[in-house]
């Protein structure tokens, strides 16, 4: 029996949940990043518990944030890709329950889940301030020029990869999410416990930090481990070669252009560190912290040019593997890196259980309500991540699944080609240059690893 179970009930700590967009660990000084400069973050990680290898259960934006809302896989909520609107069914957000228990629950920033119905009792939607930069421009009144841009410009999305913000740094939808914030917070029924989630689309094209930050990089070199770099030594599946590529080739980006856009995405993710700083010193300041267990999320990662890739839509490490951070020192394990493989789409049914409110059966979840409360390793257990390729249009019913299991890694497109398929030994192959499906000395692997994810969507 879980001896953390039940433990809050009584207590109702406030939590505060911050999730960012397409942000890879590497972004992060307590990460062990040579070159992030994030002192905020990083001190809710020393204070806090890290999670070294938390996968996320989609990689890419809407699939991730359903199933993170709702602790269940793409395969459980029928939400595989950006709907962009379309399509949309009812989800049972776990949010529900925190509602229920008596808290109030708001959500300000990116909501981008896609469900009719609300997971927060109140939301604020921002994701980035048209009237100054969109997805893909700056309003017409700024000088593209002076803005030393680097975008995409093969396909049909044009992504900002970096670039200057042109206004004050109290214009950036960032800014203003945190200050949309703390004004909800200076007015709430304090007579209730919050369910506060800060959902910020940074460091998410368009990435354009103010330039104060991006001069915090401006003379950094930033060179990932050369396996990554090197594309010619990798044979990626089918539908990353033929598909994905048409639409995020990095090949099509000078090396300098891959460098800077590199800066900018580090700068970004800087300038993130300080909003959020504002956010947790102002909260501090009016003993807002005392009593709130503080999330910091990510819902999936990015590629910038390593693999010879951008964007993100793939299982290789930059891409599923994210930050996770859980800080609550007064109760919780304080100053501990967990290590073990974890799925981030565990984190409401753990918290939840903290409450003694089981859905772990429901979610198909593991707990890691002991790992909150003492810092020990969860049990170790295969790690699943779904998605398709029907956010750019193409292969919306090839369902790609990937499977961790202990040193394996191993991903397979179910539905039409499974023949194409991957298998790492990641303890051996950490950059994932050796694909072993083909290699009959390792069919045993490949026969558990297919069995197992036959298992998986069986038991769903």
């Amino acid at each position: 029996m879980n001896c953390s179970k039940g433990i809050l009930k009584e207590e109702k700590p406030n939590i505060l949940w911050i999730i960012t967009d397409e942000q890879r660990i590497d972004s992060l000084g307590c990460y062990g990043s040579l070159w992030a400069k994030t002192p905020n973050i990083d001190q809710l990680g020393r204070e806090g518990i890290i999670f070294r290898n938390a996968i996320t259960p989609a990689p890419v934006c809407v699939p991730a944030r359903v199933s993170l809302l709702s602790g269940k896989y793409p395969s459980q909520t029928g939400i595989w890709w950006n709907h962009n609107g379309k399509d949309k069914r009812y989800i049972p957000h776990l949010t529900y329950f925190f509602k229920h228990l008596g808290y109030i629950t708001a959500s300000f920033g990116k909501q981008h889940y896609c469900s009719p119905n609300k997971a927060f009792e109140i939301e604020y939607h921002k994701e980035v301030n048209e009237d100054i930069v969109d997805w893909y421009s700056f309003n017409a009144r700024y000088d593209e020029s002076k803005l030393d841009i680097v975008r995409y410009n093969k396909g049909p999305f044009p992504w900002i990869l970096g670039g200057i913000f042109p206004e004050k740094l109290d214009k950036t939808v960032e800014a203003e999410i945190i200050q949309s914030t703390i004004d909800w917070l200076k007015g709430y029924d304090k007579r209730q416990p919050f369910f506060l989630q800060v959902s910020l689309n940074a460091p998410h094209t368009p990435v354009v930090p103010p330039y104060s930050f991006y001069k915090l990089y401006e003379n950094t070199d930033i060179r990932y481990p050369l396996e990554v770099e090197t594309e010619k030594e990798r044979l990626h599946p089918q539908w990353i070669e033929k598909d994905l590529k048409q639409f995020a080739n990095a090949s099509y980006l000078s090396r300098e252009e891959i460098e800077k856009a590199r800066r900018y995405y580090y700068a970004e993710v800087s300038f993130l560190d300080y909003e959020v700083g504002i956010l947790l010193n102002w909260m501090k300041e009016k003993s807002l912290l005392d009593n709130t267990i503080v999330i910091f999320l990510s819902d999936h990662g990015t590629h910038l040019g390593d693999y010879g890739l951008l964007q993100k839509q793939t299982f290789y490490e930059p891409v599923v593997k994210v930050p996770f951070i859980v800080w609550y020192p007064s109760k919780f394990a304080s100053g501990i890196e967990i290590v073990t493989p974890v799925e981030t789409r565990w984190l409401l049914p753990s918290l939840l259980e903290l409450f003694d409110i089981n859905v772990l059966e429901d979610c198909k979840s593991e707990s890691l309500a002991d790992t909150f409360c003492l810092g020990i390793e969860p049990p170790q257990k295969p790690i699943f991540s779904e998605f398709t390729l029907g956010s750019f249009g193409i292969r919306e019913n090839d369902k790609l699944i990937m499977l961790i299991n202990k040193e394996w890694k191993f991903f397979v497109c179910v539905t039409s080609e499974i023949s194409d398929c991957c298998l790492f030994n990641m303890n051996e192959d950490p950059y994932e240059l050796t694909n072993l499906y083909y290699i009959e000395d390792y069919k045993d692997v490949i026969l558990e690893s297919l069995s197992l994810v036959e298992q998986h969507l069986l038991c769903l």
